[in-house]
């Protein structure tokens, strides 16, 4: 209004109605032009003498950071604008599109947030809940990550429209050097998981990489011969046990995770690959451990000039398998698959490993190296993430002197009183043993779930998903959805953020609520029905929310084993030894976040311990 005053426009206005109807009405008039230029002269100069004034250094970096406060207003703007339409938005012949998180910086988008995804994640559980799904960009690549139970459940059931074969060559290529040629040739493959191609799919039957190896695992890691390796294991890890010169006095160790390392590390290898490969290569488990102490840094794509010694033990553990490959050849025929022939024989170890190497020989492409790099992968993933779980079943037992009692009592009412002989099919199904397994798991496993939806444009939870995007779940955030696991119907008698060796352990009679009113009627109709005070492992109704080794078609085929390792470990180390923490403050350790969401998390610092052989233990 002083503006106006001054240029003479109308001295007299009195308020904000009188000066808007003298504007349109000069306007009519013909007098806008010279009034406007001369208002605008006036705001603007100020600002135009200070702007042409401004050192160069400080004028661009302001525009740049009006650009970015622009750029976030705008994409804030449309996020609240999806969610509002999302609540609204009843239709069952549309999908509904994600939101898109709000970002900073055009064309990178969320980019940055990717370079550390688990705390990124995480972050945005806190921010935004999970209601709904959230759409991430960085570059080109597209996310939508799906956080609530429900959401989680339709994306892994979705699997037949999706895959997992991108995330797959991510860590062949980037954490066991898998060559370009053969990531090639895994990406040409467009046959599919099934037994049958998918149509239009041109690749000849020997070339079906992905389904020749997923029909494999599953093959050999089921019930028919999962008893028989499970033996193996246990007869490996047992001679291992009694080699160490342990005897009934205690004995310091200065890390706990070290010693299972130590004891457990050897016996999976050998149980898979044969007794000869630790033979031919004595340094293999020093360079493992070493490796697996860059995984974060292979993940996360840094160089060889910045990790030399990554790139080095890993080009060792490559050489070791080839070595190893080679001598098994020269002694023994992979091509010996029938019933007849033996299920492990000391040079290419279990059946298993012999089945993949008989087709990789006829495969294109699938070269020494390649073939080097894929079971780098299997012996890496089959022993470390394992054997970091063990630790914790072990180091959680012995924090609570009560629970390692209660679980030393289900080990003993699965072995025979004249020895250590453990039934190991009853001691896998003990009840506390495996509610300690699944929570070590829940606590200390952190993994992003991907899957890609490679074929077309597809549907996934009532949400539009395009082709070539990625589906992420990540189940560190599952693990702390408290509204989640409340609607399962599980009772939270410790928080989330606590380990409770009894979380997954409900009432004989209990259901989930989603069937509470079925298993009810059933009840009533039944005839004949006890009661039992007695406790039973279910993870019924947590599909969404405990997925350590993902879901659907793709989950991990080497589940069942891998939980037959660490109850049977647990089972050997407590027959064999008495185990105490030295120092009270172990009890705080913390896991290794820098490792999610690649898997299990190793603990914080060491953690001193002592140990005795048990006197009772005969031989």
């Amino acid at each position: 209004m002083d503006a106006l005053s001054v240029i003479g426009l109308h001295s007299n206005a009195t308020d904000l109605k009188s000066s808007v109807d003298l504007f349109y009405t000069m306007r009519l008039r013909g007098f806008t032009i010279p009034g406007l230029h001369s208002l605008i002269s006036l705001v603007c100069r100020p600002f135009t003498e200070y702007w042409i004034s401004t050192n160069k250094l400080i004028k661009w970096p302001l525009v740049g950071l009006l650009a970015l406060l622009a750029t976030y207003i705008t994409s804030s703007f449309h996020f609240n604008r999806e969610i509002s339409r999302n609540k609204q938005f009843n239709s069952k012949d549309r999908l509904r599109n994600a939101p898109v998180v709000p970002y900073w910086i055009p064309g990178l988008f969320h980019g940055f947030g990717f370079m550390n995804p688990a705390e990124f994640l995480l972050k945005l559980q806190r921010q935004f809940g999970s209601n709904t799904p959230l759409q991430l960009k960085a570059g080109p690549f597209r996310f939508f990550f799906y956080q609530s139970a429900d959401d989680i459940k339709a994306a892994f059931r979705a699997c037949k429209r999706t895959a997992n074969k991108s995330t797959t060559l991510f860590a062949l290529k980037n954490l066991f050097g898998l060559p370009d040629y053969a990531v090639r040739f895994y990406l040409d493959d467009n046959s599919g998981m099934g037994q049958i191609p998918r149509a239009g799919s041109n690749v000849a039957p020997h070339n079906r990489i992905n389904y020749l190896i997923n029909l494999n695992v599953k093959k050999y890691l089921s019930s028919e011969f999962l008893n028989d390796l499970d033996e193996r294991f246990m007869a490996t890890f047992i001679d291992h046990l009694d080699t160490y010169m342990i005897k009934d006095d205690w004995t310091d160790f200065p890390d706990l995770h070290a010693f299972i390392q130590s004891a457990a590390i050897k016996p999976c290898i050998e149980s898979l690959v044969g007794s000869e490969f630790l033979k031919l290569n004595p340094h293999f488990i020093q360079d493992l451990l070493v490796f697996q102490e860059y995984t974060p840094d292979f993940l996360h794509l840094l160089p060889q000039w910045i990790i030399p010694k990554a790139y080095n033990v890993r080009k060792r553990l490559l050489e070791s398998v080839k070595r190893w490959h080679q001598h098994a050849h020269e002694h023994y025929d992979c091509s010996k698959l029938g019933s007849d022939d033996p299920l492990w024989e000391p040079y290419f170890g279990f059946k298993l490993i012999r089945a993949r190497e008989n087709y990789c020989m006829k495969t294109e492409k699938m070269t020494a190296d390649a073939r080097a790099s894929e079971d780098l992968g299997l012996i890496f993933t089959s022993t470390t993430n394992v054997v970091t779980s063990m630790f914790w079943f072990v180091f959680e037992a012995l924090k609570d002197p009560e629970l390692l009692t209660q679980l030393k009592q289900e080990v003993a009412e699965c072995t025979a009183k004249e020895g250590s002989n453990v039934q190991i099919k009853k001691l896998t199904l003990q009840p506390l043993l495996q509610s300690n397994y699944a929570e070590v798991l829940r606590l200390y496993v952190a993994v992003a779930a991907s899957r890609v939806a490679e074929y077309c444009d597809i549907n996934v939870a009532g949400y539009s998903v395009p082709k070539d995007s990625y589906l992420v779940m990540y189940s560190r955030s599952s693990a702390f959805d408290y509204p989640g696991w409340e609607r399962a119907g599980r009772s939270l008698k410790k928080p989330l953020e606590e380990f409770d060796a009894e979380r997954f352990l409900v009432d004989a009679d209990w259901v989930p609520p989603s069937l509470a009113a079925l298993r009810k009627a059933e009840k009533t109709m039944a005839r004949n029905t006890t009661s039992s005070t007695q406790k039973r492992f279910s993870v019924e109704g947590l599909l969404g929310l405990w997925y350590p080794y993902g879901g659907g078609d793709h989950i991990c085929p080497g589940r069942h084993y891998a939980k037959h390792q660490i109850i049977i470990s647990f089972a050997m180390l407590s027959e064999k030894f008495d185990f105490e923490l030295q120092d009270p403050e172990a009890c705080t350790v913390l896991p290794n976040m820098r490792y999610a969401p690649f898997g299990a998390l190793p603990p914080v610092g060491k953690i001193p311990f002592r140990l005795r052989r048990r006197d009772t233990v005969q031989k």
